[in-house]
């Protein structure tokens, strides 16, 4: 046992449940051993940190463009005119949350691959 190759030893404890996930995932997995599966999901899985604020400012975009449809649709359904600056206004936000949505993808592709 001296001269064994892995000789660290690492000690979790977990909850029944926790406990009873973590059997049905080494199952499914098919590894020759426990030792094995969690070595397989330290040291080869990736670990993903995803910066939510940009998905906040798209959510925030998405917002205010939802909010002046809605004015919009309302000012359209009470005097039948629909203007032109409205219209153009609409194009602009949704034109940002496109570039928005560009950029995130942008930003997962280089991080990521």
């Amino acid at each position: 046992m001296t001269n064994r190759y892995r000789n660290e030893r690492i000690e979790i404890k977990l909850t029944k449940e926790e406990k009873e996930l973590f059997k049905k995932k080494l199952e499914l997995s098919k590894s020759k051993s426990m030792a094995h599966f969690i070595r397989k999901c330290v040291l080869e899985a990736p670990i993903f940190v995803i910066d939510m604020n940009e998905f906040r400012k798209m959510q925030t975009l998405l917002g205010r463009n939802v909010n002046n449809l809605n004015q919009i649709a309302k000012r359209v359904n009470t005097t039948g005119v629909i203007y032109r600056e409205d219209i153009e206004d609409l194009k602009r936000e949704n034109d940002e949350i496109s570039r928005e949505i560009l950029r995130i993808q942008n930003i997962l592709v280089r991080k990521y691959i």
